[in-house]
């Protein structure tokens, strides 16, 4: 599931903002045929589509309660950034360290930096992520992550605990992924501690 805005009243100024949006998996659900003013809203913003650049007015509208003015007079890229950076404030998130993991769009971040992950790394990084630091055993991820009561006796928790590291430690001076003896795995903050 993406992330969802509604739109209202926008003219024509608004396709490429709008086609820029959903190349970013941003999908627009339009309200036809309002004679309000021209909104975008996410669950709890509500952004003002301005026809021209008119400080005054933006001034009076951001006073008013909007969270943000944007038009055809800014460049494309910075209202959609503008746009994107309240819709991902909406979204619940889990946090540990500087790795920023957004649950509605399964996006995963580390220092700002975009991490691809496939739908197993994924389920296996936001486990360990809610566990804040705490181990989590091979039998516990096959339970939890696997849907298996069983060891089937496969090296497939090693192989994608391997994979997740690569992708999420790769580049960065501390690794989070941590191979606890004994105990399991766990993602802990760069700095070693537990928690966010």
């Amino acid at each position: 599931m993406g992330r969802q805005l509604v739109c209202q009243g926008l003219g024509q100024d608004f396709a490429p903002v709008a086609r820029a949006l959903s190349a970013r998996g941003v999908q627009l659900a339009v309200r036809a045929g309002c004679d309000e003013m021209p909104l975008v809203r996410t669950a709890n913003a509500v952004i003002l589509w301005q026809d021209v650049d008119d400080p005054a007015a933006r001034a009076r509208a951001l006073e008013a309660g909007m969270q943000e003015v944007v038009g055809p007079w800014m460049h494309e890229a910075e209202a959609v950034a503008r746009i994107i950076r309240l819709a991902d404030a909406d979204q619940p998130m889990l946090r540990v360290g500087g790795l920023t993991i957004r649950l509605v769009d399964r996006r995963v971040e580390r220092e700002g930096r975009p991490i691809a992950l496939l739908a197993r790394e994924y389920e296996v990084l936001v486990y360990l992520a809610r566990k804040r630091g705490q181990p989590a055993s091979r039998a516990e991820l096959l339970r939890a992550v696997w849907g298996l009561a069983f060891d089937p006796g496969t090296n497939s928790v090693e192989v994608h605990m391997s994979r997740l590291r690569a992708k999420l430690d790769r580049g960065f001076p501390r690794p989070m992924l941590r191979t606890i003896k004994g105990e399991g795995y766990a993602l802990c903050r760069e700095d070693g501690a537990s928690g966010a």
